[in-house]
């Protein structure tokens, strides 16, 4: 039944995920607080999804987020669900994603009204400053960047040296920056058909305050991260 589930969960999804794009489509003419509306109810949509293959989702250290709008969440990846879930933990959200991902029917459409920023990764230097100066204006606006510092998914227990951009957002930017750690590779491992039932621990950490200088910042994220994956690993197997 597992199997079945699993391999259900993908159609399911997408259906699910087209028939929000359809009746969502005024809102692609409409401000930016009323487009809005299309992710949250999307992520909610997902979330309700995921108990289909009884996945649950449980949010802890949100008083961590910094009271004034405007600051970095820069979070561990391991599945798909985290480029969605945190429209319904953090207001006002945006992301930074790869340009190929504007070529998804709709969803392409959808990322750039609600002020997401594509970027080419192979643009070097000048993709960095346009990168920077789009969000430090969305950040002077009160949005909330969501990063993930590894650059691509990771498999539980696996690590990878962070990416300098997040710290060159930080030395920018000068918002704080909240790290999260999660466990959701192991009930939603990368490339794999297969869900397993259980709860999905999204945690986010005291934030690090601006005025570090660059690679002490990097370690700092990288070490913070790291040792809380570590934790909920241990909790995991208990």
């Amino acid at each position: 039944m597992r199997t079945l589930k699993s391999i259900l969960f993908l159609p399911i999804l997408w259906l699910e995920s087209l028939f929000i794009f359809i009746i969502f489509l005024p809102v692609l003419f409409m401000p930016l607080k009323v487009a809005y509306w299309m992710p949250v109810a999307w992520t909610w949509t997902v979330r309700w999804s995921l108990r289909f293959v009884g996945i649950k989702i449980k949010v802890e250290g949100l008083e961590n987020l910094p009271k004034k709008q405007g600051y970095i969440v820069a979070s561990k990846h391991q599945s798909a669900m985290e480029t969605l879930l945190f429209h319904t933990m953090v207001p006002n959200v945006f992301y930074i994603f790869k340009r190929s991902l504007l070529w998804l029917p709709l969803a392409g459409l959808y990322a750039l009204k609600t002020g997401c920023i594509p970027i080419d990764r192979a643009g070097g230097a000048k993709t960095m400053r346009m990168m920077l100066k789009r969000a430090q204006g969305k950040l002077a606006m009160g949005r909330n960047l969501i990063i993930f510092p590894e650059g691509t998914r990771t498999k539980p227990g696996e690590k990878i040296d962070y990416h300098p951009g997040i710290a060159f957002l930080y030395d920018n930017c000068k918002v704080p920056v909240v790290p999260v750690a999660l466990n959701s590779g192991v009930f939603w491992p990368k490339n794999k058909v297969m869900k397993y039932p259980g709860t999905v621990v999204v945690r986010f950490l005291p934030p690090i305050e601006p005025g570090m200088e660059k690679r002490a910042f990097l370690n700092k994220l990288q070490n913070e991260i790291e040792k809380e994956q570590q934790t909920l690993q241990s909790e995991w197997k208990k």
